[in-house]
């Protein structure tokens, strides 16, 4: 499967098949998520891969309640150790530290869907009850969990904004881009030929952007 198909058909799953997971595709995601980039390079993630039902059914608990997550043959706890990050960074090395741990769990949802596996962000939790039931140090702090496990259904597709609404260039608000700086006609081209089903609005909004400024 290519990146576009992983990130364009990947969908929040919270409806699992009672099938077990096999160790090593397990290991192949943390494996991806090793591979995000993080501040300095400080790699400030650790994971913990919870199979056993009572843990599982406790952190759901301690996760609003929200007992979907049974349905899960697995959870990944993604743990900031933090300190790793405020020690070089100070003030902001807090931000820096969990956007880190972001990026990892992006890499996890994305590799997931790559093996067939779906996959759930679960970001309401209690941290001190978490750190309980998973022994985690004080220092360290679970930022996330994400449900894994063979889909049964997943979420209905969610419409996305048009790129022509999100995308500015130089400053809030300016949908108009100097095209001697991006020479687009030298690229408008190529990316048509490249262009999937379903990308051809995208072209056209470039392409558009470019023909205004003859």
């Amino acid at each position: 499967m290519n990146l576009d198909s992983c990130i364009k058909e990947r969908r929040s799953c919270k409806d699992y098949l009672d099938k077990e997971i096999p160790l090593e595709l397990i290991g192949e995601i943390i494996e991806a998520a090793s591979y995000a980039p993080s501040a300095g390079n400080l790699q400030n993630w650790s994971f913990i891969v919870v199979i056993d039902e009572k843990k599982k059914y406790d952190i759901s608990i301690s996760c609003l309640k929200q007992m979907w997550m049974n349905k899960s043959p697995v959870f990944i706890v993604i743990c900031n150790r933090k300190k790793r990050v405020t020690d070089l960074f100070e003030e902001r090395g807090e931000l820096y530290s969990i956007q880190n741990c972001a990026i990892a769990a992006q890499n996890i949802m994305l590799k997931a869907h790559e093996l067939g596996l779906g996959t759930c962000w679960v970001g309401s939790l209690d941290v001190e009850s978490i750190r309980r039931i998973l022994k985690i140090p004080e220092d360290v702090v679970p930022e996330a969990i994400i449900t894994l496990g063979y889909p049964e259904k997943f979420e209905k597709e969610v419409q996305r904004e048009p790129v022509e609404l999100i995308t500015y260039f130089e400053e809030w608000g300016n949908r108009k881009t100097d095209t001697s700086v991006w020479p687009l006609n030298k690229q408008v081209s190529k990316l048509d030929q490249k262009m999937e089903k379903g990308r051809g609005k995208i072209g056209e909004f470039f392409k558009n952007l470019f023909k205004k400024k003859q």
